[in-house]
This record gives C-alpha cells, structure tokens and sequence, in this order.
C-alpha cells in the first residue's frame, strides 16, 4: 500500500487510547489545542535522552542527527510528504518567516486570509503589508448574512475566502479549520484557486496533524507546517514543515553550522561550507540536536503513525454522536459536523453567559476546557471517552 493509499484507506475503528497516557481518571482534559497530553512512550523516550546527558561520553556525533532523520521521516509520513522536503523548525512563526521571506513578493499583491487567525500565520503578512503588500482579511460572515445566502457560516466564509483569491493574490494563509472555534475551510477548493492564480498557499496545521489525514502531494501547499505539541503530543519548541519546489532552494533566516553538507564530520568544521545539506534541511533548526525534542517528536511520530490520522478522525466524530442535540437543548450553539472539525469545535453560549466564570466552574468539576473568543473550544484525540463528553453535558446544565 502506497503512503497515499495508507492515509486515506478505510481502516478498522480505534478505540480508545487512554491507557497509552498518565492522565488521572477522574479529568475530563477537553483541551488538547491549549497542550496535547504527553503519552507515555512520548515522554520516555525524552526522559531517555535526558538521562542521556547526565553521562554525554556516549553521546557521537551521529546523535545530532540521525534522531531528528527519524522525526523528519515520521512527520513526512503523516502528511504523505518526502522527508527532503520536510524542515525541523522550532516553531510554526519561523516557517511562516522562512516563506514570507523568500517568496517573490511585488508591492500592490495581496495576501489572503481569514479573519482571527492565529497569530503564527498572520504576523509575518502582517510585517510585509507595512513594506506595500495589501492583507486582505475575510471576517466571519454573522449569522444573518449566511440565514440570508441559505447557508451556513462555514459555507459563506468559504465562499468569500475564495472569491478574494483574484489575479491580485500573492499569498493564501490559511488553517485546515479555525483554532478559535474549528469551522472547516475547504483546502481543497482554496488549493484550486491558489494555484490558478499563481498564489502560495501557506497552511497552518498545528490543530490538526495526527488527528486528520493531509496530503500535500494533493493539496500542494507551498508550506504546511505543524507545531508539535498540541494534536502532535510531542514537545514544544520543535515543529516540522513541508516545502514546496518554489522555496527549497530560498535562504534561510539563520547561517547554522549543523545544516552544512559535511557537518557530520566535526574534526574538518573548520573548514567552512558555503553549500547546504539536502533539501529542507536548510531550513532546520539548530534546535534539532536536543535529543529530548527530538527523540519525543519521532516517538510521538511512531505512535500517531500506528493509530492512523484517518482513524483518530473517525474516532472523534464517533465521539460526539449526540452530542450536538443535546447542546443545543442547553442553549448552546455549535456548527454542525460538516462545517467543523472532528477533534475542535465551539459552544457558543447564550449572550447573557459569562464564559470565563463558565470555564472556572468547569475547571472546578475537573473539566478542562479553553476560552477563545465567544466560543467555549472543546478539543478531542484518543484519550478521551464517551462519558468525558457526557460529564462536559452534565456539568454544562447544572452550571
């Protein structure tokens, strides 16, 4: 089976992994895009190479790379991507930068994206519209203008997103689904359209890689990047991203020593190199070499690669089978199914609800949950069971 046929293949359901986590029984963590849970194998492996440190004469040179090899190829797979293509970065904000600074840019093209979008993929954009790039934001359609149009809210944002794509359009910056609130936005169409007007397409995956199959040898962005301690379950401070052709020959923000051809002799350093390792490497941190980034990141890697990006989706629609209706009969708000993520959604609560006295209450009962905007987010992944969503229900009526 072919590493596309592996992604997207209709698997066996999962069941439940909270046995592969140290989370106590008793919480109900419905916060994984706030902090992925480490699982177990994922933090020994780090306390592996920590401990490591305590004696570092084992410790060659080969242990400054071939540990980050295993994570560059354990990433790749999960978005069927070609580990050359595939940089460790520390953060999905240097992508981001590493794109924004390479891409042939004129002054008088815009730059697509939607409105509240994390700041990761916003700031750069951001710096380039004050040097003459135009940032054209589409908001949120309300609620009446969609009622109006026939459709839902996703429906219509999707639709303006696209029609904002024009000639004009340098720049598309998008997430698979909005971190505030999980509304879906069609990558698929946005790729289409991007690509027909010669517009890089920039995804910011951190919500959602290991918990929904990409592609990116369908999708062909021009980067898709993923901080890897939320749906990922890895370590903050490292992150992986995919580089199309159109940036792998860019230069990268940092003149590194470790992503030079030959670093892996360390006796012949002194004699300097102009010429860079393979593909995206390049791009790479010189925070790979921390053993606990990286040994955690292939682990983590390992382990989503066994439970499968397609049935970790399955499985968090499973999930919330009902779950929508009787929200709604508490007075709360969400998209339906089609129009959000399987792992991330929104409650919107009544007006009159003060949300944050809201999540304290719930933090009280041992329910973790996030603020963002006017939305209560709630964030699935394999740990959680049937009746974390049931207690979530209870504590929201009796609240």
């Amino acid at each position: 089976m072919s590493s596309a046929d592996a992604n997207t293949a209709r698997p066996a359901p999962l069941a439940c992994q909270r046995k592969a986590f140290d989370l106590p029984d008793d919480l109900v963590y419905l916060n994984c895009a706030y902090l992925g849970p480490m699982p177990t194998a994922v933090r020994e492996a780090g306390t592996r190479a920590l401990m490591a440190m305590a004696s570092p004469t084992g410790i060659g040179p080969d242990r400054f790379f071939e540990p980050a090899e295993r994570a560059r190829a354990g990433c790749a797979a999960l978005v069927n991507a070609d580990p050359d293509q595939v940089a460790l970065v520390t953060s999905t904000a240097q992508a981001v930068a590493i794109a924004a600074s390479n891409l042939d840019l004129a002054p008088g093209a815009t730059i697509v994206l939607p409105g509240e979008q994390f700041p990761s993929n916003v700031l750069a954009w951001r710096d380039l519209a004050r040097r003459g790039l135009i940032l054209r934001t589409v908001e949120r359609p309300r609620e009446e203008e969609a009622k109006a149009e026939g459709c839902s809210v996703a429906a219509l944002w999707n639709r303006r997103l696209l029609d904002a794509i024009d000639a004009h359009c340098a720049v598309v910056a998008v997430e698979p689904g909005h971190w505030t609130d999980g509304s879906r936005f069609d990558l698929p169409a946005l790729s289409r359209r991007a690509h027909q007007v010669g517009a890089a397409l920039v995804i910011d995956a951190t919500q959602f890689v290991g918990v929904h199959p990409f592609d990116v040898q369908a999708l062909q962005p021009d980067l898709l990047v993923a901080h890897c301690y939320k749906s990922m379950l890895a370590h903050y401070g490292l992150a992986f991203a995919s580089f199309s052709d159109r940036l792998l020959s860019g230069q990268p923000l940092d003149a590194h020593w470790l992503t030079r051809r030959g670093a892996e002799n360390f006796s012949r350093l002194v004699d300097y190199q102009d010429s860079y390792a393979d593909g995206a490497r390049r791009f790479d941190t010189n925070v790979r070499a921390n053993g606990v980034l990286a040994e955690s990141l292939a682990a983590a890697t390992t382990l989503l690669a066994g439970w499968r990006p397609l049935r970790v989706s399955d499985y968090c629609t499973r999930l919330t089978a009902g779950f929508d209706e009787r929200c709604r009969a508490l007075g709360f708000g969400l998209a339906d199914p089609v129009d959000r993520m399987p792992n991330l959604f929104g409650l919107q609560a009544p007006a009159q609800r003060d949300l944050e006295a809201l999540r304290r209450d719930l933090q009280g009962r041992r329910i973790e949950v996030s603020i963002r905007g006017r939305s209560l987010r709630v964030s699935l992944h394999v740990y959680n069971r049937p009746e974390d969503l049931d207690a979530l229900l209870a504590a929201l009526a009796a609240s």
